[in-house]
């Protein structure tokens, strides 16, 4: 699932390319009876109110909260998309079968990528290219939402502020981890109510360089722990976002091409494999917490 940095990418890049254009047209082949009436694409009668709502609109800007893309337009109205599971959003230009009932990219490229292939989105351009939504398990959501009350919005409002925002200073990141005092530590950084955008791989890169172990109970942390916590969070999402995001499974940017993050792993995936602290002469295990993998070294991330 796209993190932090992944989402902050996509952002990113798309404020370079779409900002300014129109839009002229949009298409999805999402169709789920257990959405029918709910505000998202999925139901048939949502998609036609909102392909009417954002055709002929222009684009102003894209951000993100939390793990969600924004995408903000001049008559007053915003898209949401949460890339979920196996979500990414992509830029470029693309043609249609219609006897297929499917997009394919016009040209030679990375959006050729077989985990681009999965298109169930697309919005046309007025410069002729298209944004499009890879998405193959079908997990992903848009939908559409006033902009002047995005903080009015359930799913936005419970979403915690992220580490790299200026809010979060180390009284706070403390205070909000101490909420859940007998959770453990692995479970607790990815709990997006507290904290958003950090999930499995930057909290084991962060907790591999604060020497923590994963399932460490949270009101047993010192205030040394949580400064390390804090700063090693900070600088492993700062990392993902200058690698351009993780690409170890289906996100990729909006250029089609994959991240760098993962070609710099230092405990992430790396089951069996040396510790790469030159000082310990560790394994890395895989262990399953809370229902999600944590990879950890057991020699120098101990549980006491």
């Amino acid at each position: 699932m796209p993190e932090l940095p992944e989402v902050e990418t996509t952002a990113n890049d798309l404020r370079k390319l779409v900002v300014g254009l129109q839009i002229t047209d949009t298409w999805t082949n999402y169709d789920s009876p257990y959405y029918y009436g709910k505000k998202q694409i999925k139901d048939p009668k949502y998609f036609k109110k909102f392909k009417k709502e954002i055709c002929g609109s222009q684009i102003i800007e894209t951000g993100r909260i939390g793990k969600n893309v924004l995408i903000h337009l001049n008559n007053g109205k915003t898209i949401l998309i949460h890339m979920k599971m196996t979500g990414h959003v992509l830029y470029g230009k693309y043609d249609f079968d219609k006897k297929k009932n499917e997009w394919a990219p016009s040209e030679n490229g990375p959006l050729q990528d077989p985990f681009n292939g999965w298109i169930r989105f697309v919005i046309t351009l007025s410069n002729k290219k298209h944004l499009a939504l890879s998405d193959m398990r079908k997990f992903a959501k848009v939908t559409l939402l006033e902009t002047n009350k995005l903080n009015e919005i359930d799913d936005l409002r419970e979403i915690g502020p992220d580490p790299l925002q200026k809010i979060v200073s180390i009284s706070y990141f403390t205070d909000a981890l101490s909420k859940k005092p007998t959770g453990k530590i692995k479970t607790v950084l990815m709990d997006q109510s507290l904290i958003s955008g950090i999930g499995n791989i930057y909290s084991d890169e962060a907790l591999w360089l604060s020497k923590i172990h994963p399932e460490k109970i949270v009101k047993k942390l010192s205030t040394k722990n949580f400064k390390e916590i804090f700063s090693n969070v900070k600088k492993v999402l700062k990392k993902g976002i200058n690698f351009s995001g993780d690409s170890m499974q289906d996100y990729r940017r909006p250029n089609g091409e994959p991240g760098k993050f993962q070609h710099h792993h230092k405990v992430y995936q790396r089951k069996g494999k040396e510790c790469m602290d030159k000082n310990c002469t560790g394994t890395i295990s895989r262990i399953v917490v809370n229902g999600r993998s944590s990879h950890f070294c057991p020699e120098c991330q101990k549980n006491k």
